[in-house]
C-alpha cells in the first residue's frame, strides 16, 4: 500500500459526514399561516440563506492518502492523484474512492516554496507538503463511501469545496445513513458546512427508525450545535410532492416542516390526508410522528372536505361444508 501524508490546512473534510437528515437549498420556505385556534403552533423552519463564501481560516490537520495502486503527483495540475482502493482520512473522518484527486494551492498572501532537497537514498517529491500550501479541492470518483463514526454516505463521485465549505456527492444509488435515519435521493446529497445544513434532491426520502417516512422533491436538515458542540438535528423542511407517511396516515402537500423536538410536522398547499380509506382535503395539516394522528386545517374562507368510510361489518364467508342458518336461502 502506498502513504502519503500531507500536511496543509484542511477545513472538516465533510463535516463528519454529511448530517444526514437533509431538504432543499434553494426552497422557498413555507409561507407564514395563522394556525387555528385549536391547533398548536406550526414549527416555523429556520430561512435557508444562499450559500455563502467560507471566512479564513479553518481547521489544520493531517490529510493522511493511501491506496493500493499508485500515488502521483501532479505539478502542473497542482493535484494529487491516488488510485486502486485510494482512501483519504482526516481526524473521524474517512474518505473512499477508486479514485482521489486532491487539488491543493499556497496559502493566502505565501508562495509555494520547493521542497527541501532529498537525503542521500530518498526521492524528492517537489510541491509536496512545504507548510505554505493548502488543500481546497477534493474529488473522489469510483464506489464512494464516506464515515465518520455511525454515519455513511455512499454515491459514485464526491467533491469537497472548501471555498463555499460544501461537499457534493452524486450517484446512481445516493444513499446516507445513521443511527435513526436513511436517506435516499436521484441527484444529490450535499452538506453546507457553514449554514449547517444537509440537502437531499431529487425524489429525496428520508426512514426513520420508528417506520415514518418523509419524501419531497427537495429535503433538506437543519443542524444546531449542542451542548458537547456536537451537530444536532432540529428541523427538517421540504418542497414539492411533499409526503409525510407514519403508520396510520399519509398526508400529501406542497410544502413541509418538522420539528424534532416537538415531534410535530406540518404539511402546506392542497393538502391531502388518508387513514385507511377515508380522506381529508384542506390547506395545512399537522401530523404528530409520535402517535401517527394527522389533523387537517382549511385555508381563510375555505372549508375542510372530508370522505369518511366505515370499516365493513359484512359477516366472514361461511366455512365450506357449513350449513346455512335458519331461514337463509
Amino acid at each position: 500500500m502506498k502513504r502519503w501524508t500531507v500536511l496543509v490546512l484542511l477545513p472538516a473534510l465533510v463535516a463528519a459526514t454529511f448530517g444526514f437528515g437533509a431538504i432543499g437549498l434553494g426552497a422557498s420556505n413555507p409561507p407564514a399561516r395563522k394556525a387555528p385556534a385549536k391547533q398548536a403552533p406550526a414549527p416555523t423552519p429556520p430561512p435557508i440563506p444562499a450559500p455563502a463564501v467560507a471566512e479564513e481560516p479553518r481547521d489544520q490537520g493531517t490529510l493522511d492518502i493511501t491506496s493500493d495502486q499508485d500515488l502521483e503527483l501532479l505539478q502542473q495540475d497542482h493535484a494529487y492523484v491516488a488510485r486502486g482502493n485510494a482512501i483519504a482520512k482526516r481526524g473521524a473522518v474517512t474518505l473512499m474512492g477508486d479514485t482521489i484527486i486532491a487539488y491543493y494551492r499556497p496559502l493566502a498572501g505565501t508562495a509555494a516554496q520547493p521542497a527541501a532537497p532529498a537525503k542521500p537514498g530518498e526521492t524528492s517529491q517537489s510541491g509536496l507538503d512545504t507548510g505554505n500550501t493548502e488543500i481546497w479541492r477534493v474529488v473522489a470518483e469510483g464506489n464512494v463511501h464516506i464515515f465518520s463514526g455511525e454515519r455513511d454516505a455512499f454515491g459514485d463521485r464526491a467533491e469537497y469545496d472548501k471555498d463555499n465549505a460544501v461537499i457534493v456527492m452524486t450517484g446512481k444509488a445516493l444513499k446516507g445513513s445513521t443511527l435513526t435515519d436513511v436517506v435516499t435521493a436521484r441527484d444529490s446529497l450535499e452538506y453546507w458546512q457553514d449554514l449547517e445544513l444537509a440537502v437531499a434532491r431529487g425524489d429525496a426520502l428520508i426512514v426513520r427508525v420508528n417506520g415514518n417516512t418523509l419524501a419531497g422533491d427537495v429535503v433538506a436538515g437543519h443542524f444546531v450545535k449542542d451542548a458537547k458542540g456536537q451537530d444536532e438535528l432540529k428541523t427538517i423542511t421540504s418542497k414539492g410532492n411533499v409526503v409525510v407517511t407514519t403508520l396510520t396516515d399519509v398526508v400529501h402537500g406542497d410544502e413541509g416542516a418538522y420539528d424534532l423536538d416537538s415531534q410535530l410536522s406540518v404539511v402546506f398547499g392542497n393538502v391531502k390526508a388518508t387513514h385507511k380509506e377515508s380522506e381529508l382535503e384542506g390547506q395545512s395539516a399537522e401530523v404528530n410522528m409520535v402517535t401517527g394522528i394527522s389533523q387537517v386545517f382549511p385555508g381563510p374562507g375555505e372549508r375542510v372536505h372530508g370522505l369518511f368510510v366505515r370499516e365493513s361489518l359484512a359477516p366472514s364467508a361461511p366455512a365450506a361444508g357449513s350449513k346455512p342458518p335458519a331461514g337463509a336461502h
